[in-house]
């Protein structure tokens, strides 16, 4: 799978020659850009846009580049999006702090094209691979639930057709009013439409997530 085109990366820096030399360097390697010029107005795109990764700048006014990954660790929505710290730092002390507040990596200046661009298509991938195996694992826990689901609903299901079976067998059915036999035709009906769903469930490769509320997610059976 590619990284160009469809990765996003959000650069973080104060100072406007370097968000245009990025910027450059990333959209003649096809990336899309989001900009920002200080930690503020970074968190708030990294909270509306979700970017795939982020260049994020150490030394900046009002919110330095630890306070900012640190918000960004700190936050559900964005604490995934791997964080590449652009620095002048060199010191063990503050490259060791960067990891701490939870950086994925980073790439001191100047730095080299080429570098930065490995370093970038590296966690890109990383991150990819992560939300395969996460996608993996959820798909792989709701399947277990819905094959347990399918257990204990079968279960009831069969004792409530049977038990239907043997009640029309006990009555006339000729002689019942015709808002008496649609009762029956109601709950034969609710049976079917149970056990359809039941068999529909049980084709994992028709099975999607779907956002059903703010962040809740439901399991969608495309109908084939």
């Amino acid at each position: 799978m590619s990284n160009k085109k469809s990765s996003t990366i959000l650069i973080v820096d104060d100072n406007p020659l370097n968000l245009k030399m990025l910027r450059v360097i990333l959209k003649n390697e096809e990336y899309s850009c989001l900009e920002a010029s200080d930690g503020v107005q970074a968190i708030q795109i990294a909270k509306n846009e979700k970017p795939d990764l982020i260049l994020l700048d150490i030394m900046m006014p009002r919110m330095d580049g630890y306070q900012v990954c640190q918000t960004l660790k700190r936050e559900e929505e964005t604490a995934n999006i791997p964080v590449i710290f652009l620095t002048s730092k060199t010191d063990a002390e503050g490259i060791v702090h960067g990891f701490e507040v939870g950086a994925s990596d980073y790439v001191t200046r100047p730095f080299n094209r080429i570098e930065l661009l490995a370093r970038i298509k590296t966690h890109l991938s990383l991150k990819q691979s992560q939300e395969r195996i996460l996608e993996l694992e959820r798909r792989n826990s709701i399947l277990a639930m819905i094959t347990t689901t399918n257990h204990e609903i079968n279960q009831p299901l069969t004792v409530l057709n049977g038990n239907l079976f043997l009640l029309k067998d006990s009555l006339n059915i000729a002689k019942l009013t015709k808002e008496q036999q649609s009762y029956f035709q109601r709950i034969d009906h609710a049976i079917e439409k149970i056990r359809d769903i039941l068999i529909k469930y049980r084709r994992a490769e028709s099975m999607r997530l779907e956002s059903y509320s703010g962040k809740e997610k439901m399991v969608v059976f495309d109908d084939k």
